[in-house]
């Protein structure tokens, strides 16, 4: 009760009690960050609610579900469904492509327009948790070096605010494991690896971002081709149920080891 006592008064917080007033995105998030509460699983509960303000919802969490799952037949089943409609709202149709280019590794299949437009939000964002998150999503559509450029001024952005709030840790955390699963993909240089797994390793300690340190362990274990170390950090990302996260970057050795 404190903590919350710190970011609104004990007026305010009793008119919220009695239905009031509402809470705001950002002082939910001060408020949730104060707490040590993972914040994306809290707001992965609110999306799977039924929401009546967003028409799509259930479309929206059908497509993040095929692409998490690396579920192509489904995708397809929602693109002919859509084709079939007389009008697709753009944020369906760019979630759709993207979903697509993070199954395929490719994005071949987005279109110009969807690209140029997404591109261009995120090249004149101002950094901060927000956009993080895009660019940990749209990160798929861009070559490498074009990343790269976004990734160094990303970090900059974040090591000038030092006061780092839990969901921004999660986010650029998200940001940095993405880019370098795209590294894997498009077999990537070094130059682009080292200053990424760097970046992930001057974060501050914080148990909501544990699981990607530990992803940042494997990729530079997996880049490194030390495949004696890898089997057993891929073992452990197993027996934790999160072997789907990096499925398919593994070498066929571990895979082989894994089925024994």
């Amino acid at each position: 009760m404190k903590k919350v006592l710190s970011i609104i008064t004990e007026s305010f917080y009793s008119k919220v009690e009695r239905g009031v007033h509402s809470i705001d995105a950002d002082t939910l998030i001060n408020i949730l960050a104060a707490h040590h509460f993972d914040i994306l699983h809290f707001f992965s509960l609110i999306i799977s609610q039924n929401t009546a303000g967003e028409p799509n919802y259930e479309l929206i969490n059908e497509i993040s579900f095929a692409q998490n799952k690396k579920d192509l037949a489904r995708l397809d089943e929602i693109k002919a469904e859509l084709e079939r409609r007389d009008e697709v709202d753009f944020n369906i149709k760019s979630r759709l492509q993207i979903a697509y280019a993070w199954v395929l590794h490719s994005n071949k299949l987005v279109s110009p327009e969807i690209k140029n437009k997404i591109k261009s939000k995120i090249l004149h964002a101002d950094w901060n948790r927000y956009a993080y998150h895009s660019l940990s999503q749209i990160v798929v559509l861009l070559d490498v070096d074009e990343a790269f450029e976004l990734y160094q001024s990303a970090f900059k952005a974040f090591k000038r605010n030092q006061k780092f709030d839990t969901l921004s840790l999660q986010f650029i955390c998200l940001a940095s494991i993405n880019f370098l699963n795209c590294c894997y993909h498009q077999n990537a240089e070094q130059k682009y690896i080292e200053p990424v797994i760097e970046f992930l390793r001057t974060l501050p300690v914080d148990p909501v971002i544990g699981f990607y340190q530990v992803l940042a362990t494997y990729y530079e274990t997996l880049f490194a081709q030390d495949l004696e170390k890898l089997k057993w950090i891929t073992l452990v990302i197993k027996q934790s149920g999160y072997l789907s996260t990096i499925v398919d970057t593994l070498p066929e050795e571990i895979k082989n080891e894994l089925k024994k």
